[in-house]
């Protein structure tokens, strides 16, 4: 006779595995807002400093079309001469760039 999985076996199965492809999708939302803050300083002309972004809040948001999403907003830090340190931040809806911005920067003087 094959063993039995009882209701508590089946039911912490499930939870790992929910639990893992969290996780999996928290690693692809990160990378997707590095890559995003990476882009966006490169456009601008100033520095993605420590090549990472750091998770502020997630939660649940209505989309664009009313549906409920993921909402995850990263921070990040960059520089425009190489000695000051600004603040950027990231906001995805599920797996899409909702906005990225830069708090204001001081664009250096090179004579």
């Amino acid at each position: 006779m094959p063993p039995v999985i009882t209701p508590v076996e089946f039911l912490l199965v499930v939870l790992a595995v929910l639990a893992f492809l969290y996780w999996l999708d928290a690693l692809r939302a990160k990378e997707l807002a590095r890559q995003a803050g990476k882009t966006r300083c490169y456009e601008d002309g100033v520095t993605f400093l420590d090549d990472s972004v750091v998770l502020k809040h997630v939660g649940l948001r209505r989309g664009p079309r009313g549906r409920i999403s993921v909402y995850r907003k990263y921070l990040f830090e960059f520089s425009s001469d190489g000695s000051a340190r600004y603040r950027g931040e990231i906001e995805l809806l599920n797996r899409q760039v909702a906005s990225v911005m830069l708090e204001p920067f001081r664009i250096p003087d090179y004579h």
